[in-house]
Order: C-alpha cells, then structure tokens, then sequence
C-alpha cells in the first residue's frame, strides 16, 4: 500500500505527520503507455510524450485528457566578438562589464 498526503506522488512510507492517506498501488500500463500520479484523479495511465519538434513541445492537459502541441520561440543567441569591450580574456583584465537590455551596465569584479 502506499500513501499520499495533499496530493503528494504516493510513497510507500509516511513521514508520521497527520493527513496521510492510503492510496491503491498503481496500475500497469499496456504497451506504448505510461502511468503518472495526477491528483486529483490520482493514477492516470495515458500515451508516453510524443517527441520533441524543433519549434514545439509537447504538454499534457489533464482535462482533455491528451497531448497539446505548442509553438515556442526559439531563444535568441548572439555571438559576442572576441575584441568587443566588455570581454574578458585571461589576464587581461580585472572586470566584466556587461549591458542590459535596458541600457544599464553592471560591472563585476573579477574573484582570484
């Protein structure tokens, strides 16, 4: 047997506190499924999560029961030239300055 507290993933032991609850073992899942702890309802026994696309991800809505696929940006990356100011290259310097994207500058020494 296995117990829960406030929704808590079932463990097999309490910690000795009050509000624990005995929870059924979980059920074993068919081929292609797998089962997680949802509460409420408690266990749930769905698809496994398709793979990953570039540009999208995969979330799983417990009302609908299913996979959503959602767009999402890719993060911005920009290279930082080696001789632009504010960079550090060993032994060369004793700060790192750094703009925000607001403007602002930070500069933090640099720890030996």
């Amino acid at each position: 047997m296995l117990y829960s507290k406030d929704g808590s993933i079932p463990k097999p032991e309490t910690d000795g506190t009050e509000g624990w609850v005995e929870v059924p073992d979980p059920p074993i899942p068919p081929e292609g499924m797998e089962v997680v702890w949802w509460c409420p309802p408690g266990w749930v026994v769905r698809p496994l999560q398709p793979a990953d696309e570039v540009g999208f991800v995969w979330k799983w809505s417990q009302t609908e029961e299913q996979w959503n696929k959602y767009a999402v940006e890719p993060e911005p990356t920009q290279p930082i030239p080696p001789d632009q100011p504010g960079t550090y290259t060993a032994g060369s310097a004793s700060y790192i300055s750094s703009a925000s994207a607001s403007g602002s500058m930070y500069t933090m020494p640099l720890s030996d």
